[in-house]
């Protein structure tokens, strides 16, 4: 018989009565055990009931990653409310935009965020509050009897993600409690996770990948996490990984790449307890793949999702032998996919094709958005917008965005399989492919390659061109390279190929 699924925040009231005093999360020196994370949801869940919050109401998370943003997570799920967390990165009129489509009532921010509250407050038109996550926490949960929380359904809406906007305005994606714990549930099934593992959480907390597999995770099987604010200094990374004992590394492609690179003091990869590398948010080159395990012994697989998905669709197994890179592995367990056509017909194996996605992570829908919606999610199956292929063993190789797509004299051409090949090149230290309108010729599109070289390293366009014309049809070969210091990444280091056909468009401007 199947265990009942529980709302997010009963998981944790679960956890803090089984193992009250086991640490669930570890941040700036400080351990906070499972009923104490529990305590402090309680005490964000009281402070917003006294603010009259009324049930389903949307309260936005603006901060960078400190332990208030989880017990604040919980406590606004606890009080009846939907969590909707913000990218701290964006400009305050990119975060006026999603928290007026949402309808947020109150925002929850740290000092770090304070310059962009403050300019929020002087566009503001509404009743919108603005509470400290600091100060709230602060809180006592007070000498008498605790609210009556309400009950809530795993069926509700627990929180909405808004998507990055690359193909337009943001869309907020509606995910409900069983959407994410199902999707965690399934992916602690395939990479073994255990109260013995141990997290290091560096990724923003409002990325999906980040909350589902960094916290939601370890929630449910009793596991710690270490959280730290960001990234940077890397340092702070290697001293937690040594620290902590941290058996699970979750990182994205960039990471990698640079650990990869770096040259490690053989003394400190002793020292390491991992057991896994798990990799999501962005494609991950092979290349990077078997350099990362060959200089630190320890099984790196990539696995795939995204937002509307809760987001892990895929993952490679952790079996030996079982993984296949180049490959997004296999669709978690209750997981369906498929590969369709335009027409929305299945292809038959290898051939290239739309995925589609359907299972118990699928989001309800997108809000105030039924078109896009009906768009998006057809007969229960979530279309991706990726194209990809399967093989005959089930696993999913991702080819490239459907709306990436170039067409070179009615051909196409899938940008990642010439990234792919070019990453290998020993000159190239990262590069990315867009398509621009043909500037002769009404309809047709040429392909541009922005390239970031090695220090040190020398290639000339020539060269480029003449390493990728032998591994890729001719057709496939850029039309132009562009060398540049660096490429524009979301937070979760995607490139953004939206700004740079901004760059090409203002690079024609100035030739013109």
């Amino acid at each position: 018989m199947k265990k009942e699924i529980l709302p997010l925040d009963q998981m944790l009231g679960e956890q803090a009565r089984r193992i009250p005093r086991k640490t669930f999360v570890k941040f700036e020196g400080r351990k906070y055990s499972y009923r104490e994370m529990d305590r402090l949801a309680s005490v964000f869940a009281s402070f917003l009931l006294e603010q009259g919050l009324r049930r389903g109401d949307r309260i936005a998370l603006l901060s960078c990653n400190c332990y208030e943003y989880i017990a604040a997570y919980f406590g606004i799920i606890r009080a009846g409310g939907c969590v909707l967390p913000v990218n701290n990165l964006l400009t305050h009129e990119e975060v006026d935009f999603i928290l007026e489509d949402a309808g947020v009532v109150t925002v929850f921010h740290d000092a770090e965020c304070s310059a962009t509250v403050q300019k929020l407050m002087q566009r503001e038109r509404g009743n919108r509050r603005y509470h400290s996550l600091p100060e709230v926490a602060l809180r006592s949960s007070g000498a008498g009897a605790q609210p009556a929380f309400p009950r809530t359904d795993p069926d509700e809406i627990s929180t909405i993600l808004y998507t990055s906007g690359t193909t337009g305005r943001p869309k907020g994606a509606l995910l409900t409690h069983r959407n994410i714990i199902a999707n965690a549930l399934a992916a602690c099934e395939v990479i073994h996770i255990s109260s013995k593992d141990r997290f290091v959480v560096f990724l923003p907390l409002f990325h999906s990948f980040t909350y589902t597999v960094c916290v939601v995770l370890p929630l449910l099987r009793g596991a710690m996490l270490s959280l730290l604010p960001g990234v940077r200094p890397f340092q702070r990374v290697v001293k937690s990984l040594i620290m902590d004992r941290i058996t699970l590394f979750v990182a994205i492609p960039t990471v990698y790449k640079i650990l990869a690179e770096k040259d490690m003091p053989f003394f400190i990869k002793l020292l390491l307890n991992l057991r896994l590398c798990v990799s999501g948010a962005a494609p991950l080159p092979v290349k990077v793949i078997r350099e990362f395990e060959a200089a630190f012994k320890v099984p790196l697989l990539e696995g795939y999702g995204l937002t509307e998905a809760s987001p892990v669709v895929s993952i490679n197994p952790l079996e030996k032998g079982m993984s296949k890179p180049g490959t997004v592995g296999k669709p978690l367990p209750g997981i369906d996919v498929m590969i369709v056509d335009d027409a929305g017909a299945p292809l038959p194996v290898g051939t290239p094709g739309e995925l589609v996605v359907k299972g118990p992570n699928v989001m309800k829908g997108y809000l105030n958005r039924p078109e896009d919606t009906a768009k998006t999610i057809r007969d229960g199956w979530l279309f991706t917008g990726d194209i990809a292929a399967l093989d005959e063993d089930g696993y999913i190789r991702i080819i490239d965005r459907k709306k990436d797509l170039i067409i070179v004299d009615g051909l196409n051409v899938y940008p990642y399989e010439v990234e792919e090949v070019l990453y290998r090149h020993p000159a190239v230290k990262d590069c990315s492919m867009i398509g621009v309108p043909h500037e002769h010729e009404e309809g047709k599109e040429l392909g541009i390659m922005y390239v970031v070289l090695q220090e040190s390293k020398n290639a000339t366009a020539k060269d480029l061109r003449d390493y990728l014309a032998e591994h890729v049809a001719h057709y496939k070969i850029p039309r132009r390279f562009i060398f540049t210091e660096e490429l524009p990444r979301t937070a979760t280091g995607k490139i953004m190929k939206k700004e740079l056909r901004v760059w090409y468009r203002e690079r024609d401007m100035k030739r013109s």
